[in-house]
Order: C-alpha cells, then structure tokens, then sequence
C-alpha cells in the first residue's frame, strides 16, 4: 500500500502541474475549450496526491530493519 500511495502521489503531482501549465498556456492564447479541460484536471490532481500522501502514512513501509 506504501507503494501504491507513492506512485498515486507522484501521478497527482504530474496531474497538477501539467494542468496548471498547459490550462494557463491555453488561456494567453486565447482558446477556451482546452483551458477548461487542463484547468479541470487540478483538483483531481491534489485529489489523487492526497490520497497518495494518506496512503503512503498509513501504509507499511516494505523496509527490513
């Protein structure tokens, strides 16, 4: 489950910045339709890395000590 919450947090975080990037990127060149899309995208993107991070706490690390 811990590696499951970090590859969920690092997939939130691509999310988030590439639709951060690409819906502002849209909406200074004008085109409405795709700024919407890739805005949209943003809370999903900290929604899954929040659920990665809260995974990744309550899950086992897989660490032999």
């Amino acid at each position: 489950m811990h590696k499951l919450g970090s590859y969920a947090l690092i997939i939130g975080a691509i999310l988030t910045i590439s639709g951060l990037t690409l819906g502002f990127g849209f909406m200074f060149t004008g085109h409405d339709e795709p700024t919407k899309l890739f805005l949209a995208a943003v809370p999903m993107g900290f929604l899954i890395g929040f659920i990665g991070v809260v995974m990744s706490l309550l899950g086992e690390s897989e660490t032999n000590d």
